[in-house]
């Protein structure tokens, strides 16, 4: 939601860092997938990717703005998420060590 006293300028200034940083952590990632790191592979494809989500949460979404709902509905689909990515890393590495 705009608060609708934005001029362009104070867009881009706010969202042009983000984006350079979300280009930084793309090439990382580009990086990470042909390094082998061994078994915590996943691991770094999932904090690079953690590390993403949370730029854009917090900058694209302005959930540094929001009001206290909305930033614990956040935080629970947040934690609901993180429940997923440990169970499916467990799922992974579990089936790395039957290789």
């Amino acid at each position: 939601m705009s608060t609708g006293h934005e001029t362009p300028s104070d867009l881009w200034r706010r969202n042009l860092p983000v984006w350079v940083a979300l280009m930084a952590l793309l090439a990382l990632s580009a990086w990470a997938a042909y390094w082998p790191f061994g078994r915590i592979d996943t691991a770094v494809g999932f904090a690079v990717a953690g590390v993403k989500a949370a730029l854009v949460a917090l900058v694209f979404m302005q959930l540094r703005h929001a009001s206290g709902l909305v930033r614990v509905v956040a935080a629970c689909g947040l934690f609901w998420a993180a429940i997923l990515f440990t169970l499916t890393l467990a799922d992974v590495l579990s089936r790395m060590v039957n290789r």
